[in-house]
């Protein structure tokens, strides 16, 4: 194994952490995507949709990189309402919540799809962010060679939990929901929403938009965290409370 891409999918199979020396950091988005992009074919394993995060301009400037974060998910990493996940699975865990879209329909992501009615499903969602890098190899990088090491690591994608669907979405003001998270027993805040779905969306046509990603009928859509993204310990207890929504329960074991 001598590329970067061939050590990563190495590292997920065996769920184990690398070093990554300086020279074989990515340089640039676009060579990202291409690690990336052999990454998926060295571990030849089912994907099933895309997930993203730092969706908007300002969060992207706040953060000082130039654009998203984003990865293909796996489908055995789709938990549907799991009440133990093995920490050993998301190594160096970073809790987000989310929203996540299921597809009914395929759809092919071009200006205008964003605006598209009955094509998907809206659930609420936690994303397990994770990594095959070993964070002593990235303690020193700066913002932006950051983004691009974690983007050629498939976009942190350790796994998504997915919980109740959203009914009457068209009368649901998703900017205006809060979460509350509890931590083993401690509430540790109440964020609103940062960014829509409408807008992941509009991201990922705009990220692709030489070379357009299609949904296939059933693929999911995690549209980027609605919290300060938050570290996870093996053996921690989390009460997610997504207000007026549903609630997720997750054991760390």
């Amino acid at each position: 194994m001598n590329t970067l891409a061939e050590k990563l999918a190495d590292a997920w199979i065996k769920k184990d952490l690398i070093d990554v020396k300086t020279a074989d950091f990515p340089k640039s988005r676009k060579e990202s995507h291409s690690i990336q992009e052999q990454f998926h074919k060295f571990l030849k394993k089912k994907t099933v949709g895309w997930k993203i995060g730092m969706v908007t301009k300002n969060l992207q400037e706040g953060a000082k990189v130039d654009g998203p974060m984003i990865g293909k998910i796996i489908d055995e990493t789709v938990l549907i309402n799991p009440k133990k996940i093995d920490y050993s699975k998301v190594p160096q865990c970073i809790l987000e919540c989310e929203f996540a879209l299921k597809f009914l329909e395929d759809t092919k992501m071009v200006p205008g799809s964003e605006n598209k009615k009955g094509n998907y499903e809206t659930y609420i969602s936690l994303e397990l962010v994770s990594t095959r890098v070993n964070p002593n190899s990235k303690k020193d990088l700066n913002s932006q060679d950051l983004m691009f090491l974690n983007v050629a690591d498939n976009g942190g994608a350790g796994a998504i939990i997915i919980g109740d669907k959203i009914k009457n979405l068209d009368n649901v003001d998703l900017n205006s929901i809060e979460v509350e998270v509890n931590l083993n027993e401690k509430i540790t805040g109440s964020w609103e929403k940062r960014a829509h779905p409408i807008e992941a969306l509009k991201c990922i046509i705009n990220e692709f938009k030489d070379n357009p990603v299609t949904f296939k009928k059933g693929d999911w859509f995690m549209t980027g965290s609605i919290i300060q993204p938050m570290k996870i310990n093996k053996g921690d207890k989390i009460k997610v409370n997504f207000k007026t929504l549903g609630k997720i329960n997750l054991d760390f074991i």
